[in-house]
């Protein structure tokens, strides 16, 4: 009888929203405080660093590797160090705000506990879990991918020994596509939604031994966005945009009404989308980085490549940042399949660090311990070795221009090679030697930090 007060509920209610605003004010503070700090500190150093010698002006006097150099270079590393601190930190203000501007545009309407960690997932759809269909349960990405981990390492995994974490049957093999689709159309059949966008997605490939029946296909479909289900409104979406002959005719205004409908309610794959159409067909900067950036803060490391590429490039009303350009490129960001799948992320990653130091550094790329050469050759040889035929011809050209200023003098003494005499180091291909003595002197002088081990 209590719990149906509606006073009392009200009351809750009221509670809940002030400890939300609450922790709203701590969060907000506690960022203004850091970001002061850093400005202070910030220019603190810059004052310091003014009165200082040019890196250029000690590296002209006494070399590359020089302690004055070396000094000389930590002081720019630290300045710079918390620079990049103070980008991130503002990013991530700008990032809460879209969130914040989307949450009060479009509540969630999805949100649930994970039954394992306990964590609220704010928008529950295929982009955010992992779904059992033996009882429909699911659980978040993060506990599923700690499982993952366990069993690649050759692990015991305790919580689970081969059952579903819910319902303790055995689980369906990930391969068995076949009984998984058999179980998700039981639950078709009991009206849940998220299956129907299961057997949709059968019956539109013709997969797991479903007949191709492409009008059945988006019948289920429809009925799954008919219950709101935001996999069912994208796979809709999809649909209208390619258009079926005899079972459903092409309708932009149709794709775009399903595809905002899946967007609002946190699909990022559908936000990704929907950014898209307003940068392709509208020419909207600022509806195309409202969505990049939710899509990109819900995990689609696809949007965080897009958004990476804006920043190096200046594009969509963003100011120019080799920081931020690294930071969404970065693959360990995202996951092993960004790093396989995304060839441009490690290009744009590979051109973000080389630029990052080449902007900090006067120009000065190859002091010892500070030089982004091999980290950026290794990056943009993974872009070469998986890219597109563009991709690839763009990131050989980068390894060229890297590759022949680099071997051109021997990376310790400087002395210019004769013939292509200089030897590489093996370890990364990132670095020439005129002999072990060089190599080895040079090793211990930083390039220790700066080697990468080649794949």
């Amino acid at each position: 009888l209590l719990l149906m007060d509606p006073h009392i509920s009200s009351t809750t209610m009221a509670d809940e929203k002030e400890q939300q605003l609450r922790e709203k004010i701590a969060f907000t503070t506690v960022a203004d405080e850091k970001e002061q700090q850093l400005r202070e500190k910030i220019a603190s150093q810059k004052t310091h660093m003014a009165n200082l010698p040019t890196l250029q002006s000690i590296v002209d006097e006494t070399g590359f590797t020089s302690p004055a150099t070396k000094a000389r270079a930590q002081l720019i590393k630290e300045l710079s160090d918390n620079e990049e601190q103070l980008e991130l930190l503002l990013e991530s203000k700008r990032v809460a705000a879209v969130i914040r501007l989307q949450d009060e545009l479009h509540p969630p309407q999805n949100s649930e506990d994970c039954p394992i960690c306990l964590e609220t997932i704010k928008h529950v759809n295929s982009t955010t879990i992992i779904r059992f269909f033996c009882c429909g349960g699911w659980i978040c990405k993060q506990c599923s991918n700690e499982r993952n981990a366990k069993r690649k390492a050759g692990g015991v995994d305790e919580m689970f020994h081969g059952k579903c974490p819910l319902c303790r049957e055995k689980m369906t093999r990930a391969d068995n596509h076949k009984k998984a689709k058999c179980l998700a159309l039981e639950h078709s059949n009991k009206g849940r939604a998220w299956a129907k966008s299961q057997i949709g997605s059968a019956y539109m490939g013709g997969m797991s031994d479903f007949p191709l029946d492409r009008e059945k296909g988006v019948q289920f479909y429809k009925e799954a966005a008919d219950q709101r289900d935001p996999d069912g409104l994208l796979e809709l979406a999809v649909a209208y945009n390619i258009g079926y002959t005899g079972v459903l005719e092409r309708d932009e205004s149709k794709y775009l009404y399903y595809l905002g409908e899946a967007a609002d309610l946190g699909h990022s794959r559908a936000q990704r989308l929907l950014a898209l159409t307003h940068d392709d067909e509208c020419n909207c900067e600022k509806g195309y980085l409202h969505y990049i950036t939710l899509a990109a803060s819900n995990g689609d490391y696809k949007a965080g490549v897009s958004l990476g590429h804006s920043y190096i490039f200046a594009q969509h009303g963003l100011t120019k940042s080799y920081t931020l350009g690294k930071h969404y490129s970065d693959p360990e960001k995202y996951s092993t399949e960004a790093e396989e799948g995304n060839p441009r992320a490690a290009f744009y990653l590979s051109i973000s660090l080389y630029h990052q130091v080449d902007e900090r550094f006067e120009g000065i790329i190859e002091i010892p311990g500070y030089s982004p050469i091999p980290k950026s050759l290794f990056w943009a040889r993974i872009a070469m070795k998986k890219g597109s035929t563009e991709t690839a011809g763009i990131a050989t050209n980068l390894i060229s221009i890297l590759e022949n200023d680099a071997k051109s003098h021997c990376a310790n003494c400087r002395k210019e090679a004769e013939n292509s005499s200089l030897k590489r180091c093996v370890r990364c291909l990132g670095a020439w030697y005129c002999g072990k003595e060089c190599q080895v002197q040079h090793w211990k002088n930083g390039h220790k930090f700066d080697c990468i081990k080649r794949k």
